[in-house]
């Protein structure tokens, strides 16, 4: 009996050991605002997520614990920012708006129309210029873009009334981010910028708080928008950009080796990010016409008046709030790329 009980006792030590083998030496905890199921399966940011965490996982063989939390279960974005800076929360989805009160130079991304295409984007982003603006928020704000997302493409405008021209935008109140550039190009189209949270936006614009609000098609699904908005405008004044938001703090506690299974699964991740948000961008103009919501295209030359309303307004907020040698170097960056491209 006592063989037995010796023999059951150095099997459990056993299986003891090769558990603590593989136990997580480091915890990822991301906070994602979106629920993590919706109608939209293939969704542009929550798919190439849980890629990310299931690559991480794998290629660091357990050694760190990647953990979702759907649905803002962590708090509002603008909240778990502070907790990422701090390095009690590991990483967040967030987009250029929210980290803007945090880190001003981000808004560089936000000059309307900086960006006539994707690949003068992708280019931009993944070059020098960017890198040198992730690592400027890595050092001041100690979150590292780690990478580069596309927020479902290009941003537009939306209202409960026919938009068609620069002239539709005069008095309505539109929700927008706490983002001073993205304000100025409201105002400079004659209408009130409302910084409104992300998460109130549906209420908001189901209340009459706000009147109309700009986002990507595929973010404007996200929250069901269709239900609340009518009519949207394809003027695409910024490009869209949001980020897995990592805590430098916690990037500097991993070895090198772990630090690059993160750096390769982002890089993934970014790349799936971006096929997804073409395809999605596509089949979610079709599923809003269907849904009843009027989608205007306006010629190249009413596009070029929104952006001749806009532009330089914008740059000359940003020249009192960013880095000067910032903006130039990603203005200058952009009129390489498009030489290039």
């Amino acid at each position: 009996m006592n063989r037995i009980l010796k023999t059951t006792a150095l099997c459990l030590s056993v299986l003891m050991l090769a558990g603590s083998a593989h136990a997580a030496e480091f915890t990822m905890k991301i906070s994602m605002a979106d629920p993590e199921t919706s109608p939209d399966e293939e969704q542009y940011a929550r798919t190439p997520l849980r890629e990310f965490a299931r690559q991480v996982e794998e290629q660091s063989d357990g050694r760190i614990d990647v953990q979702i939390f759907w649905g803002g279960q962590l708090g509002r974005i603008e909240n778990v920012l502070n907790l990422v800076r701090s390095g009690h929360v590991e990483a967040v989805i967030a987009s250029d708006g929210h980290v803007a009160p945090y880190f001003q130079d981000v808004q560089v991304l936000g000059i309307p129309y900086l960006f006539i295409d994707r690949q003068v984007a992708y280019e931009v982003l993944d070059g020098p210029a960017g890198q040198a603006l992730a690592d400027r928020m890595a050092d001041e704000a100690g979150i590292r873009p780690m990478p580069w997302l596309e927020n479902g493409g290009y941003r537009h405008f939306s209202a409960n009334r026919p938009l068609r021209s620069v002239e539709d935008m005069q008095g309505l109140k539109m929700r927008t981010m706490n983002n001073p550039v993205h304000m100025q190009i409201v105002r400079s189209l004659g209408a009130s910028p409302t910084p409104v949270p992300w998460g109130d936006l549906y209420t908001s614009l189901q209340t009459g708080v706000v009147d109309g609000q700009e986002n990507s098609l595929p973010t404007f699904r996200v929250p069901r928008l269709e239900e609340v908005q009518d009519h949207i405008i394809l003027n695409g004044h910024v490009y869209s950009i949001i980020m897995l938001g990592i805590s430098e703090r916690w990037l500097d506690s991993l070895p090198d080796d772990l630090r690059t299974v993160v750096a390769e699964a982002a890089e993934v991740m970014q790349d799936r990010n971006r096929a997804l948000s073409l395809i999605n961008e596509q089949s979610d103009r079709a599923y809003l016409e269907g849904e009843g919501v009027t989608i205007f295209e306006p010629s190249i030359e009413e596009r070029m008046r929104f952006q001749e309303r806009t532009r330089a307004a914008a740059i000359d907020v940003l020249r009192e709030s960013v880095s000067a040698d910032l903006l130039d170097m990603m203005l200058d960056a952009v009129g390489e790329a498009e030489a290039r491209l």
